[in-house]
This record gives C-alpha cells, sequence and structure tokens, in this order.
C-alpha cells in the first residue's frame, strides 16, 4: 500500500480537483504594444461574483458552483466583452469606445462579503485582514464574527478555532482545498500559515460539500494563499510590538513567460522577552521562534492549469517559570520548564484541465505530502511525535441534461501517528479510500440544488456521508440558504487537548470510535441601500447533533482526565445576526450578535459545555479617507459569562484566587491606524485596550510537580494591552 501511495504521488505530480478558478489578463493595444488595464471588472453572467484586475492587468476569479460560463468584462471607457470560458486562463482585449460620454461606474471588493455562491461562503479578503496586524491565520479573525478564537494552554498558550460553538477539530481546516493541518498539526498548525501570505479566507459553517471530504462537521475553513501570477515583484513587511515579539515576511514573486509563474515567501517570527504581570512565576508568552519558507509554481496554458508548492519550516517554543534555565534542552527538578521543537514539511498541488468541447467538462487531481516531527519536554515528562500524511483526490466534471453539474471523484487518505509521552505510547495508521459524487441543479437562476453523498472505508468499516444544500433567490438581493449533512472523524486526543501535557493529570484512553454527526441549518442573506448607501442584514440557525463524540471528562476525577465515547446525546445550538452599513462613503459599520448553547444531554440532566459563552456581540467601526491613504478601524467584542469546570477542593482551599462556578462577562478593544504612500504603508495598533486579563490560569503554579498542577483552566485574555507598529512595502 505504501508503494502504490508513492507511486501514485509521482504520477499526479501537480493536481487540482478541479477548475474552480479563471485567471485572466485585460489589455489594450496602443502603437501596436499591450498595455495592462487596471481596474477593469470581470464577472459571471448574472451573478454578483466579480474580480478586478490589478496595475498588470490580472485577475483571479472563482469559478465554484458556476453553470452559464460566460464572462463579462467591462472597464468604462472601453466597449464590453462577453466571452464564453473553456480555459483556465484567458486574456482579454479590450477597445476605447470613443463615443461614451462620462459616466463613472465604481466597483470595489468588499473587505468582507458572502459569496453568490449556493453554500453561503463568507468571503475575507487581504482589505479585511490588513485591518489588523494579522501575524498569522489564528490572528486573522479578528473582525469575524463567525470565528471565535480560544486558548488551549495557559502555559504554551496554544490556539484553536471555533466554529458553531464547537472545538477547532470539528471545523475542516484547507490550504488551498488541500488538508495539510491535521494530526498533530493541529495544535500549532494556526501559526504555521503567515497573514502576509494569506489572499483569501473562505469559511463556510455546516457540513459544506462531499467533495472535501467527511471531517467538516461544524464547518470549513479554506485558506487561498497568494496567486503568484498577480502578486507583487516584491513584498516586504514588519511588525514589532512593545514585548519585543518581531516579525519579518519578505515574498518575491516572478513572471516567466506566458505561461509560467513562482513565488518565494520567507517568515521570521521571534519572542524572547520574560514576563509575569501577575507574579505566579510563570512567563506570560512562551518564547517562540518560527521560521518558514514556501516556493509555489503555477503554469497555465490552453486549458491546462497546475500549481505546486514546497513548505518547510521550524518552530522552537519554550515555556514555564521564570528562573528555569531556558537554553537546556533536558528538565529541571528546581524550576518548572517545557520546550518543543518543531519540523515540518508540506509538498502540494493541483493540476487541472478542461476538455475542449461543446459541453463544459474538466478533470483533476489534487495531492498532498507532510511530514511533521516534534520532540520536547513538559517539566518531567519527555515527549516525541511523528506524524506521516499522504493525500490525493481526483474529480470529473461535466454539464449535462439541462441546467445540471456533475462531480464524480475519489480519494484516499493515509496518516501515521506515533506519540509518547512519558509512559505513555499512542499509535495510529489510518488508511481511508473514498468515492463521492454530487449534483448541482440551476433552476432560472432563482433555485440551486446541491445534492451529494460520499462513501468512505476506514478500519474495516464503511461510513455513508449524505449532504443537501439548497439555495433560494427570493429578489436579486435577498436569498434563502438551507442545508443539512452528516459527518465523521478520528480524534487525536493529545494534538487535541494539549494542556494535559503540561499538567500532572493521569491521562485514561478507552477504546474511541469515529466521532459522528449531523448538522442542518438555514441563513438569510439581504442586500440593500439606504440613503444611497450600501448595506446587509444577516440571521443563521444552525444545530449540530453527535451521536458519538469524544468527551474529555476533567470533573469524575479530579486527579484525571478520561477520554471516552459520548454516553447519551450532545447539542451545540447557533443563532448569529449581523449587519453591516456604510454610514458614510468613508466610515462601515458592523454589529454581530451570537447565541450559542452546547451542551450534552444524559436522560433528563443537561450539562453545558464549560468555557462556551452563551452570549457575544462583536462590534467593527472602519474609516478610509477619501483618498484612501488614511484608514482606521476599531473593534469591540463582548464575551458573557462562561460555565467553568469543577475543582479539586484542594484549589479552592490553598489557592489566593476566588473560584466560581461561572466567569464573568468582559469586553475587549482593539484599534489601528494605517497610513498608505506609493509603495509603503505604515499602521500603529492597540489591542486590549483596558488591559483586560484572566490573572489566575495556572493552578498550582507555587508547586508545579504536585498533582494539582494545571494549565487548561483559561476562560478569558493572558495578554494585557499591547502596543504594535509595522510597514508594508509592495513593489508592483
Amino acid at each position: 500500500m505504501k508503494r502504490f501511495i508513492f507511486i501514485l504521488s509521482i504520477l499526479f505530480q501537480g493536481i487540482l480537483l478541479q477548475a474552480q478558478s479563471i485567471s485572466g489578463n485585460v489589455f489594450e493595444r496602443i502603437d501596436g504594444k499591450k498595455i495592462p488595464i487596471e481596474g477593469a471588472v470581470a464577472s459571471w453572467i448574472g451573478t454578483t461574483q466579480a474580480a478586478s484586475s490589478n496595475s498588470n492587468g490580472n485577475f483571479k476569479l472563482t469559478a465554484t458552483g458556476i453553470t452559464d460560463k460566460r464572462l463579462v468584462v467591462t472597464f468604462v471607457g472601453y466597449t464590453p466583452d462577453t466571452l464564453t470560458i473553456t480555459t483556465n486562463a484567458i486574456k482579454v482585449e479590450l477597445k476605447a469606445n470613443n463615443t461614451l460620454k462620462t459616466v463613472e461606474v465604481p466597483w470595489e471588493r468588499e473587505a468582507t462579503m458572502i459569496s453568490a455562491r449556493t453554500l453561503k461562503t463568507e468571503i475575507i479578503g487581504d482589505k479585511e485582514l490588513k485591518k489588523a496586524a494579522c501575524c498569522n491565520l489564528g490572528e486573522s479573525f479578528t473582525t469575524n464574527a463567525t470565528v471565535d478564537i480560544s486558548v488551549k494552554d495557559a502555559v504554551f498558550g496554544s490556539k484553536e478555532i471555533q466554529v458553531l460553538g464547537l472545538a477547532g477539530a470539528y471545523t475542516q481546516l484547507l490550504t488551498e482545498n488541500t488538508p495539510l493541518i491535521t494530526g498533530l498539526g493541529q495544535t500549532y498548525g494556526l501559526n504555521y500559515i503567515p497573514g502576509t501570505q494569506i489572499s483569501t479566507i473562505n469559511i463556510v459553517k455546516g457540513p459544506g460539500s462531499v467533495i472535501f471530504g467527511p471531517e467538516s462537521m461544524s464547518g470549513l475553513i479554506d485558506v487561498e494563499l497568494k496567486d503568484p501570477t498577480i502578486s507583487d515583484k516584491w513584498f516586504v513587511n514588519g511588525y514589532f510590538d512593545e514585548f519585543a515579539r518581531k516579525e519579518l515576511n519578505v515574498d518575491k514573486a516572478w513572471k516567466l513567460g506566458d505561461s509560467w509563474s513562482t513565488l518565494v515567501s520567507t517568515h521570521v517570527d521571534h519572542y524572547a522577552q520574560a514576563s509575569d504581570r501577575n507574579r505566579d512565576k510563570f512567563i506570560d508568552m512562551p518564547f517562540l521562534t518560527t521560521l518558514s519558507a514556501l516556493n509555489k509554481w503555477k503554469y497555465s496554458s490552453r486549458g491546462l492549469f497546475s500549481q505546486n508548492s514546497v513548505k518547510v519550516l521550524r518552530e522552537e517554543r519554550a515555556a514555564g517559570q521564570g528562573d528555569f534555565d531556558f537554553t537546556r534542552n533536558d528538565a529541571d527538578i528546581f524550576a518548572y520548564g517545557q520546550k518543543l521543537k518543531t519540523n515540518r514539511i508540506e509538498v502540494y498541488g493541483r493540476t487541472g484541465y478542461v476538455i475542449p468541447t461543446a459541453r463544459y467538462q474538466s478533470i483533476g487531481v489534487l495531492y498532498s505530502l507532510v511530514t511533521h516531527e516534534q520532540d520536547g519536554f513538559y517539566g518531567l515528562r519527555s515527549y516525541t511525535g511523528t506524524d506521516r500524511s499522504a493525500y490525493i483526490r481526483a474529480l470529473y466534471n461535466t454539464e449535462w441534461a439541462q441546467n445540471n453539474s456533475l462531480n464524480i471523484g475519489v480519494s484516499f487518505r493515509a496518516q501515521q501517528i506515533a506519540e509518547r509521552y512519558d509512559t505513555l505510547t499512542i499509535s495510529k495508521n489510518e488508511q481511508m479510500p473514498g468515492a463521492f459524487i454530487e449534483n448541482t441543479y440551476t433552476l432560472k437562476s432563482k433555485v440551486t440544488l446541491i445534492t451529494g453523498i460520499r462513501a468512505d472505508k476506514l478500519n474495516d468499516q464503511t461510513f455513508i456521508t449524505p449532504r443537501a444544500n439548497i439555495k433560494y433567490s427570493i429578489t436579486e438581493f435577498t436569498a434563502v440558504r438551507g442545508s443539512i449533512g452528516s459527518g465523521f472523524r478520528t480524534s487525536n486526543v493529545l494534538a487535541e487537548n494539549p494542556a494535559i501535557l503540561s499538567s500532572n493529570k493521569k491521562i485514561v484512553i478507552g477504546k474511541l470510535a469515529p466521532e459522528q454527526s449531523l448538522n442542518y441549518g438555514v441563513n438569510l442573506v439581504h442586500e440593500f441601500k439606504l440613503d444611497y448607501r450600501k448595506g446587509s442584514f444577516g440571521v443563521d440557525v444552525y444545530r449540530t447533533v453527535f451521536s458519538n463524540k469524544i468527551i474529555p471528562d476533567y470533573e469524575t476525577d479530579f486527579q484525571a482526565v478520561i477520554f471516552k465515547n459520548l454516553i447519551g446525546k450532545s447539542y451545540a445550538d447557533n443563532i448569529q445576526i449581523e449587519a453591516a452599513w456604510k454610514v458614510l462613503k468613508q466610515i462601515e459599520l458592523k454589529l454581530a450578535y451570537k447565541y450559542l448553547d452546547v451542551y450534552t444531554l444524559l436522560g433528563d440532566t443537561k450539562t453545558r459545555q464549560p468555557y462556551i459563552a452563551k452570549h457575544r456581540t462583536l462590534s467593527t467601526l472602519f474609516y478610509e479617507s477619501l483618498n484612501r491613504k488614511w484608514s482606521a478601524n476599531f473593534v469591540w467584542q463582548w464575551l458573557g459569562e462562561k460555565r467553568l469546570p469543577k475543582l479539586d477542593p484542594y484549589h479552592t482551599a490553598h489557592e489566593k484566587a476566588k473560584f466560581s462556578d461561572f466567569s464573568m462577562s468582559y469586553s475587549q478593544f482593539n484599534t489601528q491606524l494605517t497610513r498608505k504612500f506609493k509603495k509603503w504603508e505604515f499602521y500603529v495598533g492597540m489591542e486590549n485596550i483596558f488591559d483586560f486579563r484572566q490573572t489566575t490560569h495556572v493552578l498550582s503554579a507555587d508547586n508545579p510537580y504536585s498533582r494539582y498542577f494545571d494549565t487548561s483552566y483559561v476562560w478569558g485574555p493572558l495578554d494585557g494591552r499591547k502596543i504594535y507598529t509595522g510597514f508594508r512595502y509592495a513593489l508592483k
């Protein structure tokens, strides 16, 4: 089987699931020379999906869910052109219209927008990402209400995303449609993607498409990185904050002829300043050094598209008591310390070909190969872990009958994980072949129905995953969507619960079955104009029901954490209301409220999930001057109380802090000011302006080698107020 996987990975070098996007170049001819047109708008006919060309005349536009392949390209003062798309790369020559009167039709890509796709997809663009420092993927959702970020470990500071109130493991995280951050990479994977490498982030609530696999149980997040074809020739980003965290990103793009382009992106993140503001003898933030380099190659010509990437990463993080000698590579019985070194290599790509026939057809293949190694120690306990994974997916897309588009494909995933933590050994060897079929039916641009089913075989057991999504356009500006579907996954208990490695609890792991769930929900999106200024309003209602869920039990035995299968039922209910409006041409206001009820039901006993706030709000106010040289962003987030787990009576008797059944509610305020020049941008910002912090988060910090030591007690922000500054330089 290993040889078979290896042969497949060689045969399918370069690979793409399907022709999901097209790239193009818009130009005019002056004296026989091609002159690029900046600001031309390309849009799919009959939809609101559009993209504008950059200073080189290049644009990129998604083709997902598009059945009418006619593309309209327009620019003020030029005759529009309509093309029927049969390839992934096009060139469009526009001609000046000398008879056109002075008419201005402005178009501007929104910083955050809801796509016209059948699945409700929030698209976060680079304009939105620049409203905050956005040093990595985990810091890219500051202004987004759908995705929450929570801290899992008070010492090492690992973070996870949460969608619909569920842990990050239930949200499928993709990089350019590829499942790279899985297994052991889940613990610190949000740090592995620098914010400056991100082009767009696509967020889907609920089960999503069967094409990408069965793991998207609460949602899907796909991160699209910079495209070598339309990237800046040079890009440099520098960041520095008052705690002496430093970051540098340098990108270089080359266009090698009409068909080839490449991008090299390097990233350095370093922090090594000890701070102990709550005086518990533990440093507040872990020491961190991250080095990574990404190289992307892209080929596009005559219906053939191929993009392949290689990424290498090395990360070292250390934490513990301030008097620990962090230069040493082993434990110290007199001072508590932790160290973890990670080496990671990713090779992935996609290739697609549009078959030149009258009826649109395409074939594509996508692959990834990942090796992940980490070793270190947590106090007196050593840790080593290795993760080897391979993934391949092949797909055929065709239009058939009338208004139908069909996707048929197969996939194969293999993963080997080996972990040793003190005397505990965990091994995982999975091979999962799968097949899927999905049909998209469109009726007069009013109704779009996507139905799909996939079958996966895991450990001699076959899992069937059906899913359906529907969109009904009530008017041009109002759409209702509904979705329902099941999902399943296998858990990686240590990677998903990193705090237990730091804590001195006994780890008990039973025989764990795959987790299974059903998710269903509806949402409404309405776009409007009030006083000639654009706005939008949306309501989401979702429920997730688990038939099996892995429950980390901290409360049955205070000295142990017990991982076991769900007894009873587990639910996650979500209601989100969000509105945005251009108060003035330069000012945009966004307001959001979210209700989360995540609980387990055993008989008539309802147990609320700890560390989840039932109520939370988010408000953002963005200002941009008329000449677009100045911009300012202000964010206010409020979180209601959270249920806290029961603690060992020892803590209530011996800790100085006062403990209760619920946390306090709190607010956080962030702001950033940006000044743009022709090639430079300078920004300065402040996070957590009023310095709200959870002051007690390491339990038994005065005796870290005792059985009561616990680093999982995190319900609020650990970092205090932070002032930062930085710059961006771009050579078009």
